[in-house]
């Protein structure tokens, strides 16, 4: 029996409605949510300062009691066994092994390097030391590491610089173009204050603020052994890219050195050259953080600016797609506890103990072609009422989203220790 043209629009009108209502309630939950990070109640400080790393397809979390956890991977890319012999994708961390005396952490695609609180050096993975936790060495002086294309840099507590792994594009420094299964100490210098690695060079300050190169990437190297790369000694931090660097100097200018001509910060030396170039007038910068072609530098002021290629909706201004080619301050501000740009996805830890992530999404699975054209329709609704993300599976999320808070094992362990505020990207 079919309806009366009354019901009919009497159900309309009643459908019409009800959209009504839950536009204007999710208007109102975005005035009241605006788009950014919420902060609740800080925690007591840990026994290490918290860190996250970002490669790809993964990510790790050195948590404020010591432990770490990971997460992420993909269907051609999964997560090394030794994150998660279980599952080859995870959208949430999921903690690696019971130990929980860890004080630093770093990746590169398919293996992990890692530093315990009494000095020693471990790492694991898909290279030679397999998926469990191995010891290199028997030295307990270790003080800082990181890990680049392949190769990896550490520091001891007594200033030596040392290097091992791949070294076919001379990125270890020694010397040689010879591998080395176990670090070698780069020169006979004891004055190495900070290390970087990207893809093929390395980078390292001195206590007396000169800074220094090795590797292949830059067009006037290829040197076996450290160079000094510019005359100045009052370099602070730095930050490496995959193709270059950023440094911040100790009068609080920002600086670049790269030949990676797809990232836009690379807008501001015209002819991509290898020297560096100051990235605008101001004075004032506090941190810097290197992404694949991005990067964010927060001022002394609070603010942060981003600028570089947001393919992913990494950069957080609500878009992906996008090409920023002068510095933009970011809509939202954040104090965080541990953060990392990536590969793609941008990492944050809260001091309330909240990880919030941006950019691509890890561990999910890619949309069907289906999914993607209904989201490319809908995301103008989106942007305008982000409560309506809902709608959106996407592997991409545009704006920072709540993604895990510290478990209660975690936060029971708390309350010990140096509370510090970021990774070792900053100068210690």
């Amino acid at each position: 029996m079919n309806k009366s043209p009354g019901l009919r629009i009497w159900i309309a009108r009643c459908a019409v409605a009800a959209a009504l209502i839950l536009i204007v309630l999710l208007a109102g939950m975005h005035r009241r949510h605006p788009p950014g990070i919420w902060t609740g109640q800080l925690l007591p400080p840990g026994k290490v300062r918290p860190q996250l790393v970002g490669t790809w397809p993964y990510a790790m979390l050195l948590a404020p009691d010591g432990s770490l956890w990971a997460w992420g991977g993909s269907e051609q890319s999964p997560l090394p066994p030794s994150l998660s012999p279980r599952d080859t994708m995870l959208q949430i961390p999921r903690r690696i092994g019971s130990d929980a005396n860890w004080t630093q952490v770093a990746c590169c695609q398919d293996y992990q390097v890692a530093l315990k609180n009494d000095g020693s050096l471990w790492t694991w993975g898909f290279n030679q030391s397999g998926p469990i936790p191995t010891r290199i060495g028997t030295e307990n002086d270790w003080s800082q590491i990181c890990a680049g294309g392949g190769h990896n840099l550490t520091l001891k507590k007594d200033g030596s610089l040392w290097t091992w792994d791949e070294n076919e594009r001379i990125k270890l420094g020694d010397g040689t173009i010879t591998n080395r299964p176990v670090p070698i100490m780069v020169g006979t210098n004891r004055d190495w204050r900070m290390i970087a690695a990207g893809f093929r060079d390395s980078f390292a300050l001195k206590r007396d603020g000169t800074l220094w190169e090795w590797g292949t990437q830059g067009a006037a190297s290829n040197d076996v052994a450290p160079r000094q790369i510019s005359p100045d000694t009052n370099w602070q931090s730095i930050s490496a890219d995959p193709f270059g660097l950023l440094a911040l100097k100790t009068d609080g200018t920002l600086w670049i050195n790269s030949s990676n001509t797809a990232l836009v910060a690379s807008a501001f030396v015209p002819d991509h050259s290898r020297y560096f170039t100051q990235i605008g007038p101001d004075a004032d910068w506090a941190e810097v953080y290197a992404g694949l072609n991005s990067f964010y530098a927060r001022k002394k002021d609070g603010g942060w600016w981003v600028c570089g290629l947001s393919r992913f909706g990494q950069l957080g201004l609500g878009t992906n797609f996008m090409r920023v080619t002068s510095l933009q301050r970011l809509p939202f501000d954040f104090d965080p506890w541990a953060f990392a740009p990536g590969i793609g996805s941008t990492l944050l830890l809260g001091k309330d103990g909240k990880l919030w992530t941006w950019g691509l999404r890890l561990g999910a699975c890619q949309p069907g072609a289906a999914r993607q054209k209904f989201e490319a329709f809908i995301s103008p609704l989106v942007k305008r009422f982000p409560s309506l993300h809902i709608l959106i599976k996407s592997n991409i999320d545009q704006t920072p989203r709540l993604l895990w808070e510290l478990p209660p094992e975690v936060r029971r362990a708390l309350g010990t220790g140096p509370n510090g505020a970021t990774n070792n990207l900053t100068a210690p």
